[in-house]
């Protein structure tokens, strides 16, 4: 590890205990983030570790505000009928049906081809 590495994991070690410090630590180990563990990782960068507090940077100008841990007017979960879920439920059936039918067509069309190929030798 190069020295500004290990002098940055030190420094975000040694901040508050916040959302963000852990993903902000496997980032700087190299480990792999869900866009939910990035954004809180950023934000808790941004916000110099939290080192004044928990609380909302309130920089609604930024791209990741509406996903930020601490916002006060975060978006709030969708709320979705149970028709809707069945319909969801059913377009992935059918998505997963198609995709099948189409791998296993592809599969013979290849099986073919390689059998045709083995025979003109």
């Amino acid at each position: 590890m190069t020295s500004k590495l290990q002098q940055r994991i030190e420094t975000v070690e040694n901040g508050a205990l916040a959302k963000g410090k852990k993903e902000l630590l496997a980032h700087l180990f190299d480990e792999r983030l869900t866009a939910r563990q990035a954004i809180a990782a950023k934000c808790y960068d941004c916000m110099c570790f939290f080192v004044d507090g928990r609380r909302d940077c309130e920089m609604k100008l930024c791209a990741l505000y509406p996903f930020m841990t601490y916002n006060k007017n975060k978006r709030k979960a969708r709320i979705v009928s149970e028709e809707q879920k069945n319909a969801v439920r059913e377009r992935f059936k059918n998505a997963r049906i198609s995709r099948g039918a189409i791998q296993q067509a592809t599969t013979s069309k290849i099986k073919g081809q390689g059998a045709i190929t083995h025979a003109s030798k």
